[in-house]
């Protein structure tokens, strides 16, 4: 059986889907984002469906507020990050995604740990401490739980790996007056694909 890969960091850098402009504030791009990145934290991959609350995940700013106020509404400037994520990174700037294929910077083996394959990977792991031993702990037990219930209960390994229930509709939250300038986009969400996959990696 090929096992699914909860922590595979994308392979290619993020070309953008969508374009959201006009919002008059940087939270009304959550459902966008939350799409955008595949309802999960850009940095440490911890899924939605793995928390309590949606407030689990909050909105980064890859150059911070402080350092680029007038980029606080620039939707190419947010990501979709886990609350201890966006903690620890701060005003910090990392490699960005949009530039950065960060499965060409960072792997997890079966065991939770985590290595770097380059000076990105290295900055990536230790400015989040994505190797702490917490972390590294809590990916080896998700790893280990998806795979049994991928083997012997299928219905509970797609609560683990498939989509949220709530899938963000993006055709109803078009932002005005300055539209989308990826209005395409929105038929390739999560929401708008026929077929959907059952889960995804």
């Amino acid at each position: 059986m090929n096992f699914a890969s909860p922590f595979r960091y994308p392979e290619s850098v993020l070309i953008r889907k969508h374009g959201p402009q006009g919002y008059s504030h940087y939270a009304q791009h959550r459902p966008w984002l939350r799409d955008e990145f595949d309802f999960r934290c850009v940095y440490c991959l911890k899924r939605e469906q793995w928390c309590f609350q949606l407030h689990d995940f909050e909105i980064d700013h890859q150059v911070a507020k402080s350092i680029a106020p007038e980029l606080c509404r620039d939707y190419t400037n947010l990501v979709y990050a886990c609350h201890n994520c966006n903690h620890r990174k701060g005003n910090k700037g990392l490699p960005s995604p949009d530039k950065v294929a960060y499965g060409g910077c960072l792997e997890v083996l079966v065991n939770g740990e985590i290595v770097a394959h380059n000076d990105d990977g290295v900055r990536l792991i230790d400015e989040l401490a994505l190797d702490g031993k917490k972390i590294t702990a809590t990916r080896f037990q998700y790893i280990q739980t998806i795979r049994m219930v991928q083997q012997h209960d299928w219905k509970l390994f797609l609560m683990w790996m498939g989509l949220p229930k709530d899938l963000p509709d993006l055709a109803k939250v078009q932002p005005q007056p300055k539209g989308n300038t990826h209005p395409e986009g929105v038929y390739q969400s999560w929401y708008e694909r026929n077929p959907r996959p059952d889960y995804y990696e």
